[in-house]
């Protein structure tokens, strides 16, 4: 997973400070659950409270989709999970507030592992899943749609800096996610929970909090992009007709260079569009 580095016009203010007191006691019950694990061994713990798979659906299970995440795999899964919740959880919790947030992580994740148990249930797949993967992607939802505008760094490989949006971010992971799950989301990492997660937490913004969902619609960056495009193409009609008012007043010869390479790309265009064109 890469790092990230958040970046504002806004002085005195960063990715992940301060502290929330949801992000902080998440962190706290996800690590303490992992000790528990180490000191009581993974099997026991994996039986009891991981998302299994036909078994959370054919023996009523029903805990499993809430308990499988505060389990994690290893030190490093926990670590990447709990590091990308402090850096993206609490500007999310700072914003909706600390009950709200609580809601969402929980429905994030809960809602990722319904997911993960009924599709791995209809394609007779036998897997174990744990991990805050789908909670936390649900939290990457919620900061690409609260700081949609807000410029991210990301550093792949820990190396090369990449400046984009958050929601460009978001969009991005959402399509790994994607083209990395097909015909594996039910692997080692289950893209299918990452997925979910996503899908979850914009549905959770969409008709929980519709006020916020808007911004980061991509039909709606889709037909606000048209909108410029028609504007655009309005200002360069009127600017040919402009020029075509003067040629009829002063000549041809009274065009500057630029106008007249104005009227040879429109002349272009036109004959690209007229019949046979290929």
């Amino acid at each position: 997973m890469p790092t990230y580095h958040y970046t504002s016009s806004s002085p005195g203010y960063s990715v992940g400070q301060p502290w929330t007191p949801a992000v902080k006691k998440l962190i706290i019950a996800n690590v303490v659950v992992f000790l528990l694990q180490l000191l009581f061994g993974k099997n026991s713990w994996m039986d009891l409270m991981a998302l299994q798979i036909p078994q959370a659906v054919t023996e009523m299970r029903l805990w499993q989709p809430f308990t499988y995440m505060f389990l994690h795999g290893g030190f490093w899964h926990l670590a990447f999970n709990m590091f990308a919740l402090w850096m993206f959880g609490c500007d999310v919790e700072q914003k909706l507030g600390t009950r709200l947030f609580y809601i969402y992580y929980i429905v994030s994740g809960l809602g990722a592992g319904i997911c993960v148990a009924v599709v791995g249930k209809l394609a007779g797949e036998q897997s174990i899943t744990v991990g805050a993967s789908g909670a936390i992607f649900g939290i990457l939802m919620a900061y690409g749609i609260l700081f949609a505008e807000k410029i991210i760094t990301l550093l792949v490989f820990f190396i090369l800096p990449v400046r984009m949006k958050a929601k460009t971010m978001v969009l991005l992971f959402g399509a790994f996610e994607f083209l990395a799950g097909v015909g594996n989301a039910l692997g080692n990492v289950s893209h299918l929970a990452h997925l979910s997660g996503l899908l979850v937490g914009y549905l959770f913004f969409r008709y929980r909090l519709p006020q916020y969902a808007p911004q980061f619609s991509l039909f709606q960056q889709l037909k606000l992009w048209k909108a410029g495009k028609n504007v655009r193409k309005m200002d360069s009609e009127l600017e040919i007709d402009q020029i075509l008012d003067k040629i009829s007043r002063e000549g041809i010869g009274s065009l500057s260079r630029r106008e007249r390479e104005i009227l040879h790309q429109a002349s272009q265009r036109k004959r690209g569009n007229g019949p046979g064109a290929n």
